[in-house]
């Protein structure tokens, strides 16, 4: 399959033939191998595993993902390669997503309270 991991400025990564991707959904580690459904979900921070010969791991903050025809689209607002990164960066980072997911989610309890 096709995996392209892309952010506003620039295209992290992209190549064709890989044979799966390991992704931190929304509800859970997803597997994503050639021929899978079509899928649209969001990332939690979290590792992106790519398999291939020798494997390659990133670091996202959160995102979207998009696979139908072969094709995976990660869209990232932060990714990192894991092997740029110290381990303090990684938690450091993970530490700062983790923030902005509870004050998102407590965004979204509001609202849901308010429109009763």
């Amino acid at each position: 399959m096709q995996v392209d991991i892309v952010t506003p400025e620039k295209v992290l990564f992209s190549e064709k033939d890989i044979s799966m991707v390991t992704i931190p959904g929304i509800e859970g580690q997803m597997g994503i191998l050639d021929d899978h459904l079509p899928v649209v979900t969001f990332l939690r921070p979290g590792v992106i595993n790519i398999e291939q010969n020798e494997n390659r791991y990133f670091f996202t903050t959160g995102g979207v993902v998009d696979f139908k025809n072969n094709s995976l689209s990660i869209l990232c607002q932060e990714v990192f390669d894991i092997k740029d990164l110290s381990d303090d960066q990684i938690n450091k980072l993970k530490e700062r997503a983790n923030k902005k997911m509870k004050i998102q989610t407590l965004l979204i309890m509001t609202y849901l309270f308010l429109m009763q």
